[in-house]
């Protein structure tokens, strides 16, 4: 028996997408996991452009990696952080397809 309903398949689509964003802030690369709310053109939208339509000060991040920026050796991982965005050097992000298998960096 099929107890497929009409709508379930809402509670599937979080209304979010799920990038990878890399900082860059003084001597540290951080690398961790944004979540930005979807608007109704998701499937043209770039890393980029969620980026620049974020207009919040922080921005929080899951499942943190931080790196010494020179010999990229991890330092810290932390379930989430809470980025000032005014302390960053450099921050780009970057589809999950984009990232290679086993890439930590």
């Amino acid at each position: 028996m099929d107890d497929a309903r009409p709508g379930t398949d809402a509670f599937h689509d979080t209304g979010f997408k799920e990038l990878e964003v890399v900082a860059y802030i003084g001597e540290f690369k951080i690398v961790g996991t944004a979540h930005f709310g979807v608007g109704q053109r998701a499937s043209s939208r770039r890393p980029s452009d969620y980026i620049r339509a974020f207009s919040d000060s922080r921005l929080t991040l899951s499942k943190v990696r931080i790196y010494d920026k020179n010999r990229m050796e991890l330092v810290e991982a932390a379930p989430f952080i809470i980025l000032n965005l005014d302390k960053v050097d450099f921050l780009y992000a970057r589809e999950d397809a984009e990232t290679s298998a086993g890439e930590d960096t």
